[in-house]
């Protein structure tokens, strides 16, 4: 079977494919055509896709083009991870924000928004040619951000798209590491939006621990997901928050050390890209391919150690869980070797490896509702455990949210609906609307503001707005 990645100049296609080759050969997937229509970045990083199949032990071909029509054609399986306007764009999202006054960040907000409106129409013209030139039946996965914002686009233009976001498997990630326990042995549940959501249940053997949990200062204090949180509000709300939502809880916080910092995330990630892509540039992926990996991976852990320092002042690392003290019974039944599902790739990877093999898992994926949680249409893409099998995935039944959540939920959903509406007319009305909607910015006059520069920066992605 063929897996297409189109965005396949991205720093994160080495990992992607290092994941893929552990999975292939359960997979059946034996052809892998990575598409960009950036040919230098496409070399290299696409270069370093054929240089670990050909040094791995499994039987992948790896084929690179920049022609979106031959990367799709006869494909079982997409993933798109693209990025429309590249790191520059990404920086004048976020700096805009920031002039006036607003939360600048790439996938909420002010930024979110002008980032959804350079993906939307490239989306389009992916899921077209997917529809178009891949086999009847393939499963697109959707990795471009704001994720569950392009997904929510995608489906009200009639395309079947699966979102998945490596913030939201973070969670199950994370207690698996921290409690020692597999992957396969715990069931986590999530709900809300992407970049929205919260974890309430985390059962082992069918019994939910995390109440348990959640009265032990050992876990609350050191756990990795509430690094950046109050630990009040951890004990008051007693759900495990998507880490997105600090954005919402320590709004002011994260405002003002954004603008205290010398450069926003965006800078400064594009800052060590560029420092990277230097000394890459200098090299021959074709004979220094092993030099160029090393080279990377030593900017992308300096990348990474960075992640947000600068919107939460430089937290500190917490401590190790001791989990013996935690005294919970069911943690005394588990292994110590957790199972880790390897980010965004691993999403897409257990997820058809549960369609090939009929092998049930559950995963939070963006998907329509169609009933899972209560007061919400069924067309709204949201962010939620599935049941994933030969049949595919089918959101758990959450129900009722509690009202706070529900509110804010239902908020951000009319913003991206809105936001959806507004590309598919580009109109400035709709767009201020949806922006005036979201509560990073709350405020008419703001919007109105943004809007109009955004669309102004934007047009050579989205075309003239009116």
């Amino acid at each position: 079977m063929k897996l297409v990645l189109i965005g396949g100049g991205s720093v994160r296609t080495y990992y992607f494919v290092e994941s893929l080759l552990k999975f292939c050969k359960r997979l059946q997937i034996t052809e892998l055509s990575i598409m960009d229509n950036d040919p230098v970045k496409l070399e290299i990083f696409g270069g370093f896709a054929v240089y670990l199949a050909e040094h791995s032990e499994e039987n992948l071909k790896v084929e690179l083009t920049g022609n979106l029509k031959a990367a799709v054609k006869d494909a079982d399986f997409a993933v798109t991870t693209v990025r429309s306007g590249k790191d520059e764009a990404r920086c004048k999202d976020e700096r805009i924000a920031l002039d006036y006054g607003v939360i600048g960040q790439e996938t909420t907000g002010a930024g979110g928004y002008s980032y959804a409106t350079r993906s939307i129409p490239a989306m389009l013209e992916i899921c077209k040619a997917i529809r178009e030139y891949a086999k009847p039946g393939v499963i697109t996965f959707n990795f471009t951000n704001p994720s569950g914002l392009v997904t929510q686009a995608m489906h009200d233009a009639g395309y079947e798209v699966i979102g998945i976001c490596d913030n939201a498997t973070g969670i199950k990630m994370d207690l698996s590491e921290a409690l020692h326990v597999g992957g396969g042995d715990m069931y986590v549940r999530v709900y809300g939006l992407n970049h929205l959501s919260w974890a309430d249940r985390v059962e082992i053997g069918g019994h939910d621990i995390l109440p348990e949990l959640l009265k032990r200062d050992n876990f609350v204090e050191n756990f990795h997901q509430f690094a950046y949180f109050d630990k009040d509000l951890i004990r008051t709300i007693k759900k495990i928050p998507n880490g997105y939502l600090y954005y919402f809880y320590h709004r002011e916080k994260a405002l003002a050390n954004i603008m205290a910092a010398k450069a926003t995330r965006g800078e400064s990630i594009h800052a060590i890209n560029e420092r990277m892509m230097a000394e890459l540039t200098r090299m021959d992926v074709h004979t220094q391919a092993k030099e160029m990996i090393e080279i990377y991976r030593r900017f992308m852990q300096e990348r990474e150690g960075s992640y947000m320092q600068m919107e939460t002042g430089g937290i500190s690392h917490p401590a190790k869980i001791d989990v013996h003290t935690l005294g919970i019974p069911e943690l005394s039944t588990v292994g110590e070797s957790p199972e880790i599902y390897e980010g965004y790739a691993g999403v897409a990877f257990n997820y058809i490896e549960s369609v090939v093999r009929n092998k049930p898992i559950d995963l939070a994926l963006c998907v329509p509702n169609n009933g899972s949680i209560e007061g919400l249409e069924d067309d709204d893409v949201v962010e939620v455990t599935c049941i994933v099998d030969k049949d595919g995935a089918r959101p758990v039944h959450i129900g009722a949210m509690p009202e706070d959540e529900y509110l804010l939920t239902r908020t951000i959903k009319r913003y991206e609906k809105l936001t959806v509406a507004a590309v598919r007319e580009r109109s400035l009305e709709l767009g201020t609307m949806a922006l005036m909607q979201h509560p990073l910015v709350g405020s008419y006059s703001l919007a109105k503001q943004l809007v109009k520069e955004y669309a102004a920066i934007n047009e050579p992605y989205t075309g003239a707005w009116r």
